[in-house]
């Protein structure tokens, strides 16, 4: 019986695992990291449902790229006007200790969507 419910288990947090990979490689979730300071002592890392414009790594010392802006010779272009992103608060999934690398990465330039 025990044996029964081990293996049930490891099937479900393995099911779990490889869902949170799918949700990141595909863009569903984002990681925000917090890195030790006054509010948070100890830091913290988030797993949130990513927001348009968002890179996959995030913490608030993030700098976004420059826009790029095309000269399109005086003619009237359209695009989708960015939606204001909403809190953390509503967007966390969960809420994991300090992982030191995920704030570096989110340092490195990234690609957004």
């Amino acid at each position: 019986m025990i044996k029964a419910i081990s293996w049930i288990l490891v099937i479900v947090v393995g099911g779990i695992a490889l869902w949170v990979v799918f949700a990141l490689w595909t863009g569903i979730y984002s990681v925000y990291s917090f890195p030790p300071s006054t509010d948070k002592p100890k830091g913290e890392t988030l797993l949130v449902s990513r927001d348009e414009g968002e890179p996959v790594f995030n913490s608030p010392d993030y700098t976004p790229p420059e826009p790029k802006h095309e000269a399109r010779g005086g003619s009237l272009g359209f695009g989708s006007i960015q939606k204001k992103k909403r809190p953390l608060a509503m967007r966390t999934i969960a809420t994991l200790p300090y992982i030191e690398w995920a704030y570096k990465k989110s340092l490195e330039p990234q690609q957004t969507e």
